[in-house]
């Protein structure tokens, strides 16, 4: 259930129409693009928290830090950080999706 104040669904961010007589309460906000990929770059999913989507930002943090954890048992530290370096990038590449919708 999606408040009626709210102007997009809060998990997919798809126009909602108003109420008549209605007028929402929260109004767009316009994030920098390249604000949200350069953080989400340099720390994995912080340009997610930074876009307000908080749960997919703690799926991508949590996610790859418990990943480089598993997998410090069996790759190489060089290893280890290509993971970490693919992780940003694809971190990078969903909130440039995530700040266009």
């Amino acid at each position: 259930m999606i408040p009626y104040y709210d102007r997009y669904c809060p998990a997919c961010n798809t126009p909602q129409p108003t109420l008549p007589g209605m007028m929402p309460k929260k109004t767009e906000s316009k994030k920098n693009v390249w604000i949200a990929v350069v953080l989400s770059f340099l720390i994995t999913g912080l340009g997610q928290f930074y876009l307000g989507a908080r749960r997919r930002a703690v799926a991508f943090f949590g996610g790859t830090l418990l990943m480089g954890a598993v997998l410090s048992y069996v790759l190489t530290q060089d290893q280890i950080m290509g993971f970490g370096v693919v992780m940003a990038v694809i971190s990078a590449i969903d909130a440039y999706q995530l700040a266009m919708k």
